[in-house]
């Protein structure tokens, strides 16, 4: 046969003549197993053809038996392309036990058009494959903690194949997209549907010899064939004599498996549903976005906006179709041409008709170069980016790259007919939304303040928000207010959210309906799969433990607390890092003190496992502190400082955090040991006057003047107070400075900004005065010139420079000396 070289067949075992023969083998008077690429254009206009020449008797379809009570949504006249089948199913408590799948649809997809087809024609339909739980059941694959969502369209066979990617390299394509376009949706209006289904046959058949048996068996193929064989021979005993044939539509890889599964005969495989707790299965609103296989859903074909500009084009006009096939292609590419350049002339990208015009000829050249009746998306791909990029591959190609991209993929959004039905979690979500007063009625943005200490409504209505967003559903953001899971802006007082409710948001909930059929229950379970993740991970992360402990509380998941403080208290015994420990004891203290928005202060061990996170964190912060550590260590200090200051440090030995500052103070790291004396001076444990003799001795004392400005920071960033109390602080600074050349002043400039960047505005001034002070004036003057240009300044300064070279060259540098 012409479809594949003979070449494509060597060590296969097959010819064109078995292969044609396959093909045959697929239809006869009484059943006909109708192959094909799932969302493939050229394969459900064949399907169209094969309805209006043979009308079947029945129609079975290749998919989940449950997704039968959908039939009458998915051909409803007001169901709107893409939709799809969303389900899933739980076998167990267990995290790795929940999986869900979607079973995509486009107006294009040859399962659809049969369905439709059959409901216009009063032709009984309906799935025949394994339910999704018997699926999952099947395969051997290792447990993950993650949920999984998975395409029960899934082409990887395909992918996988090495004998159509060596015929892709033998007919000049660069992979199965590119081939099977060629091959299949070019010339899908011409020939009878007999024709195309023998060369899909021996398409698939090539797929199929590089699958195993095992590889089968382990994914469940084999006992899905099984269980669709079964289907097939009862709808064959069922048949009355003179009726229209069985038509069966399923994918190419298992179609040229079942001729030879029904000549054997099969017996339905038994497969034990014991484990499973819950499954359910729903319509839902899909998208252009998610169906491009491109952006990582197995789905199926890439570029559906192309392919479905070009199955309007072909229902439009079927004759001028049939008889030049070449025509719909070239208009459909024309079009999407002139949309890339409209979407990148609004980025201000310049494209010129004649520029328009060189990209339409280059896609024809590059058809008939690469031997093709009619361009495919590759060819139209590959005129836009050679003629619309004016400037550098790397910087404007990107914009050109993802402007066609953008167009090929395309922005359709579905629309569920009357009568689907809303699943019990969207229900729920409504319910309790409502109750709290928030607006579902329309799509309009809207704002809420919720004051977390005075209103137990308020902190439902946080806590309502919190657990959609664990989720991951699309309706509410927080502005502003207090962090409690990050520790920021914990002095605030009340949260700033933005919410809508949109379609975006019924779908997501609908596919996280898989964690629980009540919010509840699903930020429950989701919460203990994010619990099992962390224990999975097989470290000890007291920071993250406790984390998840103030999370918890957030979702006001109170009564499921046993196990986060249990992890929390193992983690604490194991975890070595000091910041980690800091952490924790921060979030415990937190804890402790937050009172009415966290409800945690009476959790029972609570006070023990912050004593617990306290000693171990003083244990470890006295070890070996490296250079790069540093900075963190003075951080964890600090806030070890200010959590013995509140109410839940007052509990704590004091004399473990003195004691351990005591001894950093004795390290060699300057910064360290800067800031320790900060500390211990702000405590009255160092006079003013051992601190004032400490900082000279550093400032004086050390040979590299970088040294000296990190034991100044370090001092600042933990006593800034220091710079306007202790007077012989800025006199031993000033002398300093007046010591250094310039280019020493240049080396230490980072540091010396470091050390006064948490001074605030007035804290600034204050220090400033003091310095004027010491040089006999009230204050530093203007210190911003509004009317000097940065360029004179830069000017400025590279004159004076080039001044002082010249009088250092003749002895004259004394002259630049004030």
């Amino acid at each position: 046969m012409s479809l594949i070289a003979d070449a494509s067949l060597a060590g296969t075992g097959l010819d064109s003549a078995s292969l044609r023969g396959l093909g045959q083998s697929l239809a006869s008077d009484e059943l006909i197993v109708f192959a094909v690429r799932h969302h493939s254009p050229g394969c459900a206009w064949q399907l169209q053809q094969l309805f209006a020449s043979h009308p079947p008797s029945v129609v079975l379809v290749e998919g989940p038996r449950s997704f039968d009570p959908l039939l009458p949504l998915l051909v409803h006249p007001e169901a709107q392309m893409p939709l799809a089948i969303y389900t899933y199913a739980v076998g167990g408590a267990a995290a790795d036990s929940r999986r869900a799948a979607y079973y995509p649809f486009c107006d294009y997809s040859p399962e659809l058009v049969a369905l439709r087809a059959a409901a216009a024609q009063g032709i009984p339909a309906r799935f025949i494959d394994l339910d999704f739980a018997e699926q999952c059941a099947l395969e051997a694959s290792p447990p993950e903690v993650e949920l999984r969502q998975d395409s029960l369209l899934d082409e990887g066979h395909y992918r996988r194949s090495e004998h159509l990617q060596r015929l892709a390299s033998q007919l000049g394509c660069r992979d199965h997209e590119e081939l099977w376009e060629h091959l299949f949706e070019v010339p899908a209006t011409q020939g009878d549907w007999p024709e195309h289904l023998t060369r899909v046959a021996a398409y698939c058949q090539l797929a199929r010899l590089d699958c195993s048996h095992d590889e089968l068996h382990a994914d469940g193929t084999l006992a899905r064939e099984a269980e669709m064989a079964w289907h097939i021979q009862q709808a064959l005993a069922a048949r009355r004599p003179g009726e229209g044939p069985v038509l069966v539509v399923v994918g190419g890889l298992h179609a040229v498996a079942l001729p030879g599964l029904l000549a054997t005969g099969v017996e339905r495989p038994a497969i034990s549903r014991a484990g499973l707790t819950d499954e359910a299965s729903a319509l839902i609103r899909y998208s252009f976005d998610r169906l491009e296989r491109l952006n990582g859903y197995a789905a199926g074909m890439t570029a559906p906006a192309w392919h479905q500009r070009l199955w309007h084009a072909q229902l439009k006009h079927p004759q001028r179709s049939a008889q030049a096939p070449a025509r719909p292609r070239q208009a459909a590419a024309l079009e999407l041409l002139f949309e890339v350049a409209e979407k990148l002339r609004e980025q201000d990208v310049e494209l010129p008709l004649p520029t328009l015009t060189a990209a339409y000829e280059q896609m024809l050249r590059l058809t008939t170069l690469r031997g093709r009746d009619a361009p495919i998306r590759v060819d139209v791909d590959d005129a836009i980016l050679s003629c619309f990029i004016q400037g550098d591959a790397d910087a404007d190609g990107v914009r050109v790259r993802q402007v066609a991209r953008a167009c090929f993929t395309g922005q359709a959004l579905g629309r569920v007919p009357p009568g689907a039905g809303t699943p019990p979690l969207v229900k729920d979500v409504e319910y309790r939304a409502r109750r709290q007063r928030l607006k579902l009625h329309d799509s309009q943005p809207r704002r809420v303040v919720l004051d977390l200490y005075r209103r137990a409504e308020h902190r439902r209505s946080s806590q309502l928000l919190h657990g959609l967003l664990l989720l991951g559903i699309p309706f509410a953001w927080r502005t502003g207010g207090p962090d409690f899971v990050g520790g920021h802006g914990l002095h605030l007082l009340q949260e700033h959210w933005e919410y809508a409710w949109t379609a975006s948001t019924e779908g997501a909930l609908v596919e996280a309906s898989v964690y629980g059929a009540t919010l509840p229950q699903a930020v429950a379970n989701r919460f203990a799969q994010r619990l099992g993740q962390q224990a999975g991970d097989g470290v000890a992360d007291a920071r993250g433990a406790a984390a998840l402990l103030v999370q918890a509380c957030v979702l006001g998941l109170h009564e499921q607390l046993a196990t986060p403080l249990q992890r929390l208290a193992e983690a604490i015994g194991a975890d070595p890092v000091f910041a980690s420990l800091v952490a924790a004891t921060a979030s415990l203290s937190l804890l402790l003190e937050s009172r009415e928005p966290l409800q945690a202060a009476h959790l029972p061990g609570l006070p023990g496992l912050l004593r617990s996170a306290y000693q171990r964190a003083t244990y470890l912060g006295a070890q070996g502190v490296s250079e790069a550590e540093a900075t963190g260590h003075v951080a964890c200090l600090v806030q070890l400082r200010e959590l013995l200051a509140g109410a839940a440090g007052a509990e704590l030995d004091q004399a473990l955090y003195w004691a351990l500052v005591s001894q950093l103070h004795q390290q060699p790291n300057l910064l360290l040991r800067g800031a320790c004396a900060g500390l211990l001076y702000l405590a009255g444990r160092l006079s003013e006057a051992q601190l004032a003799t400490e900082l000279a001795g550093h400032l004086h004392g050390l040979r590299q003047p970088q040294e000296a400005v990190a034991y100044l920071r370090g001092l600042l960033s933990t006593a800034r107070e220091s710079a306007w109390q202790i007077p012989s602080l800025l006199e031993v600074l000033d002398q300093l400075l007046n010591q250094w050349g310039e280019a020493q002043f240049v080396a230490c400039l980072p540091e010396l900004r470091l050390a006064f960047a948490e001074m605030t505005p007035r804290e600034t001034d204050r220090i400033a005065t003091r310095v004027a002070q010491l040089h006999g004036a009230d204050d530093l003057g203007r210190l911003r010139h509004a009317t000097l240009h940065a360029d004179q300044v830069q000017a400025n300064l590279r004159l004076s420079q080039s001044l002082a070279l010249v009088l250092q060259g003749d002895g004259l540098d004394p002259w630049m000396t004030p």
